[in-house]
C-alpha cells in the first residue's frame, strides 16, 4: 500500500502522518512508511479490530494468511523500529507538530496525543470528587496545563515504553520481593497480561455532562452528542477528549509496583490506557484493571457478577459503594468522604474470570484516588494479603477462588492508609486451574 490518505484529508492527524512519512527519518524506509500508514489509517478510522499482528503481517509484509506470528516475528521487529523512528522525528523535525504519534508497547493502535491544551480548557471546571482518581476542581488554564504536563510526563513510561525509564525502574527494583500465590496466576510464562490504566479525561467529561457515561457512549468517541444545552466551549472540549491520553499518578505507582513484583514475566505484559483498549482484549489471557468504573469503564463488563458495586451521587458529588445483598452486620450502602477530606475511603478488589473464562481479571478501584492506591497496596503487600488468601484457599480446596473484597481506609489530609476488610465474598465458578 502507499501512503496516500484514505481518511478525509482535512483530518489534522492524517496530515501529521503524511509529514512523518516524507520526513528524513523515514526517507530510506519504505516498509516503515507502509507500516505507519497502515496502522494510522485504521486507528484514525476507529478500526482497531484490523490492527492485530496476524493481519498486519499479511497486509504490510506480504505474509500468507496462515503464517504463525509466534515463529515469524517480523511485525514485532519492525514495530520496534517504527517506535524508534517516531521518537526521533518528534524530537527533531516534528517539534512543532500539533500531535505526537505514539504506539504503546503491546498494542498496534496509534494514539494521537495533542501537544497543546485545547483553548476551551481555559474555562474553569469542577470534576466530580469520588471518581476513584484525583479531583479536578476549579482549574484555571494554567493549573490544568501544569496538571496535564505532569500527567504526560508520568504517562510516558506507560505509553511510550521508554527504554531509559525501564532501565531506571529495573535499577530501582529490590531483589527478592515476595510474591503471594495470587500473582503467578496473573503473571506467568504461558499467558499474556494486560494492565489497563484509568482515563482521567473521562472524569472531566462526566463533570462537564453532570452525569455518568456508559461504555457504549465512551466507545463511540462522541461524548455528549445527545446532551442538550451544552455551551459551544463545552462541546468543543468534549470533542477533543478522544485525543487525550492521561492517567493518574496513582496508576503509575501501582504499575511500578506490579513491575517490581513480576519483572521476570514482564515480556508478557502490556500496559495500556483505557482509551486504547477493546472488548476483545478481555476474551483471552489475564488483565488488571485500575480505577473504579467512574474512571475505567471496562470495569462495567464485570460488575454484573459482583456484589459490591460503585455508584455516584451527582447532587452530593460523592462516590459510594452499594452492597447488593447485605448479610448480618453489613450495610447496604458505604459512603466515602470527599477527596482531600478526612474520613473513610472505600475500595474494591475483585478477582473474576475473563470473558471466555480462560484467564483472570483483577479489579482494583476506590471511591477516591487514595482508596485505589490503598487497595493496591493491600493486595500487593504479603503481610496484609496472605491471611486473606490463606482463608480463601482453605474454603476452596487449596485454590484461590474468584472473590471480591470491600475495603475501608482511613483518609487524613488526602492520604489513605491501613486498608482493612469490611466484607468479602467468594464468587461462583470454577477457576481455570481447577
Amino acid at each position: 500500500m502507499s501512503v496516500a490518505p484514505s481518511p478525509p484529508p482535512v483530518d489534522t492527524r492524517w496530515e501529521v502522518v503524511q509529514r512523518v512519512a516524507v520526513s528524513t527519518s523515514f526517507q530510506r524506509s519504505p516498509r516503515l512508511r507502509e507500516l505507519l500508514a497502515y496502522i494510522c489509517e485504521r486507528s484514525i478510522q476507529n478500526r482497531p479490530e484490523e490492527l492485530r499482528e496476524q493481519l498486519i503481517g499479511c497486509g504490510v509484509f506480504g505474509r500468507k494468511s496462515d503464517y504463525n506470528p509466534g515463529e515469524d516475528n517480523i511485525v514485532r521487529v519492525e514495530m520496534r523500529q517504527l517506535r524508534k523512528r517516531l521518537e526521533e522525528y518528534f524530537a527533531s523535525e516534528g517539534k512543532s507538530e500539533p500531535y505526537l504519534i505514539v504506539i504503546p508497547k503491546g498494542s498496534y493502535v496509534a494514539v494521537f496525543e495533542p501537544r497543546e491544551i485545547p483553548p476551551a480548557v481555559a474555562a474553569a471546571i469542577q470534576a466530580p470528587p469520588g471518581s476513584g482518581h484525583s479531583p479536578v476542581r476549579h482549574w484555571s488554564f494554567w493549573s490544568l496545563a501544569a496538571a496535564t504536563l505532569g500527567l504526560v510526563i508520568l504517562s510516558s513510561w506507560l505509553w511510550n515504553g521508554k527504554r531509559a525509564s525501564e532501565q531506571r525502574l529495573a535499577t530501582a527494583m529490590r531483589p527478592g520481593i515476595e510474591r503471594t500465590a495470587l500473582w503467578p496466576m496473573l503473571f506467568n510464562e504461558t499467558q499474556e497480561t494486560l494492565i489497563v490504566c484509568a482515563d482521567s479525561s473521562l472524569v472531566v467529561a462526566q463533570a462537564l455532562l453532570h452525569r455518568s457515561v456508559s461504555l457504549e457512549e465512551y466507545l463511540s468517541h462522541e461524548l455528549g452528542a445527545t446532551s442538550p444545552n451544552l455551551t459551544g466551549d463545552t462541546k468543543a472540549l468534549l470533542r477533543s477528549m478522544p485525543n487525550w491520553v492521561f492517567t493518574d499518578m496513582t496508576d503509575v505507582r501501582l504499575v511500578q509496583r506490579l513491575f517490581r513484583m513480576n519483572s521476570d514475566h514482564w515480556d508478557k505484559v502490556s500496559v495500556r490506557s483505557a482509551k486504547a483498549t477493546q472488548t476483545q482484549d478481555f476474551k483471552n489471557g489475564n488483565s488488571v484493571l485500575l480505577g473504579s468504573v467512574r474512571s475505567n469503564l471496562w470495569d462495567s463488563l464485570f460488575e454484573p457478577a459482583m456484589n459490591f458495586r460503585f455508584d455516584y451521587d451527582e447532587q452530593a458529588h460523592t462516590a459510594f459503594i452499594r452492597n447488593m445483598h447485605p448479610v448480618a452486620g453489613e450495610q447496604p450502602v458505604y459512603r466515602a468522604a470527599r477527596p482531600g477530606q478526612s474520613g473513610d475511603s472505600y475500595s474494591i478488589v475483585a478477582l473474576v474470570p475473563n470473558l471466555r473464562h480462560t484467564g483472570y481479571v483483577l479489579l482494583i478501584g476506590g471511591t477516591t484516588a487514595e482508596g485505589t492506591e490503598s487497595a493496591g497496596e493491600f493486595i500487593m503487600n504479603p503481610a496484609s494479603s496472605t491471611p486473606l488468601l490463606t482463608r480463601l484457599m482453605s474454603q476452596s480446596k487449596g485454590h484461590i477462588p474468584y472473590f471480591e473484597l470491600l475495603l475501608r481506609s482511613r483518609t487524613l489530609a488526602g492520604v489513605a492508609k491501613d486498608a482493612e476488610i469490611v466484607a468479602e465474598r467468594i464468587l461462583p465458578g470454577e477457576t481455570p486451574h481447577n
